[in-house]
């Protein structure tokens, strides 16, 4: 622990005594500072490397320009080309002057595994910041009760997006949307029936996380699990929900529906196809509504885009990112101290108790946070209601998002992404060679199953 803290919380020490002292004054309690601007002032006089991927980098320097300027601090921040986790990983194993970097979960996991990781949990607030999460995204980013960074961004992959204008027309109330896979699916064939042509864009692209994550979230969905997620044991079954999910899609495939140059869509193809009008349902990002209803971006489409509603089960799965602390060799104590405290301000709470960066990115970007606190205040209602298609539909994302699962049996694993190359091939294999659902399944645990055992699991 920092030699700068005492093994109390200090935020919660402050915030108390003050509690305390305004009570005895018998003051009138405006405003209380959240933590002493000291708290953030580094003591050893060396650079914090920071690292992320090329995203809004104009945003990342300002924050860190902000908080360098604040406390005279050294951190110095870069974006990194290429392929962004072997380039993180080359990196961990060198040893390279690396403090901080942004990773998926999968990537956080691994990185967890070789060592190189420095968990959240060891920060002076580390139960405290865990505790303010939403327990699903809390899980998701948790290896044996540590919790391994803190938030970047939290997103459904998968909320399935609804053009409203066309179903409407076709007859059907609000009251009757979907709220679940085997409604969606009856209500596709009605649509049909109708004389849509093209009523659903499926997640079928060609990205690695198109056809595969499609599948993985629509099993988890309808209640069931790729793998266990505590011992990565293989859990797919013909009888449950993947046999069903299978039968589904291969019927869908079937109907004509579903053009084939779907298979070949990377995100942007995706994501234009369907605010192109032509069709009605499609599990899509979560912020995603914000392009969506965007005049200037989606044309007859803005406007008249939202979900389908989560009360009877989730939808997609959970897409995210954290800033996540090394566990350099060499650095000097006074510098680890630093570091927890640069990531303590820019990935939690800055000098006044406010989600600033956090806060930036929701309303800049949409992108949202693991913490309950940023998602559910009014700044945020307000934030977020400007991009959707009417301000009530912010209880619907909520909804959706705050029940969206995590596959950890198959992604907090060192196979994770040799595993998803795999199920993405097969998959294509068993749409467009009409292989047998109970084949797949079979050579899918089997997959998992010599993974396990190479791996050592």
């Amino acid at each position: 622990m920092s030699s700068d803290f005492t093994t109390m919380n200090r935020r919660a020490f402050l915030r108390s005594t003050a509690l305390l002292g305004a009570t005895a004054l018998g003051s009138s309690l405006v405003h209380i500072p959240f933590a002493l601007a000291t708290e953030f002032k580094p003591a050893s006089g060396e650079t914090v490397y920071f690292r992320g991927w090329q995203f809004r980098t104009d945003v990342v320097q300002n924050n860190v320009d902000t908080y360098n300027k604040a406390f005279e601090a050294k951190v110095d921040y870069a974006t990194v080309t290429g392929d962004y986790p072997a380039v993180m990983e080359k990196a961990l194993i060198a040893n390279e002057q690396l403090d901080v970097l942004y990773a998926n979960p999968s990537s956080a996991v691994r990185y967890n595994g070789g060592g190189w990781v420095l968990p959240a949990s060891e920060l002076p607030d580390g139960q405290e910041i865990a505790d303010g999460m939403y327990p699903n995204i809390r899980e998701a980013w948790s290896v044996d009760g540590k919790l391994l960074g803190l938030s970047y961004f939290v997103t459904t992959r998968g909320a399935l997006h609804v053009f409203t204008k066309p179903y409407l027309a076709a007859g059907y109330t609000e009251e009757q949307l979907p709220t679940n896979w085997d409604a969606l699916y009856d209500m596709v064939y009605a649509l049909k029936e109708k004389g849509v042509a093209t009523p659903i864009l499926p997640h079928w692209f060609g990205e690695y996380f198109g056809i595969s994550w499609g599948f993985v979230f629509e099993v988890m969905n309808r209640g069931g699990q790729v793998a266990d997620p505590a011992t990565h044991k293989p859990a797919l079954t013909l009888d449950g929900p993947a046999g069903k999910t299978l039968a589904a899609w291969k019927k869908l495939w079937k109907s004509g529906l579903v053009p084939e140059e779907v298979f070949s869509y990377n995100e942007a193809g995706y994501i234009d196809a369907f605010r192109s009008g032509r069709y009605i349902f499609s599990p899509q990002q979560l912020y995603d509504l914000k392009t969506f209803n965007d005049k200037a971006q989606s044309g007859d489409v803005a406007g008249h885009v939202s979900l389908l509603p989560g009360k009877e089960q989730s939808w997609g799965l959970i897409d995210s990112a954290l800033y996540v602390m090394t566990a350099r060799k060499g650095r000097s104590d006074p510098l680890t101290d630093d570091v927890k405290k640069f990531v303590s301000w820019y990935g939690y709470k800055d000098e006044n108790g406010k989600y600033a960066v956090a806060s930036r990115w929701l309303k800049e970007n949409m992108l949202f946070s693991a913490y309950k606190a940023v998602m559910e205040s009014e700044e945020a209602r307000t934030a977020v209601s400007t991009s959707l298609m009417r301000p009530e539909d912010y209880d619907r994302v909520l909804e959706v998002y705050s029940k969206t699962p995590y596959p950890k049996g198959i992604w907090n694993v060192v196979w994770s992404e040799e595993f998803n190359f795999w199920l993405r091939e097969k998959l294509f294999a068993f749409l467009q060679q009409d292989l047998e659902a109970e084949a797949v399944i079979n050579e899918a645990n089997a997959k998992i199953t010599e993974l396990n055992e190479r791996y050592k699991i």
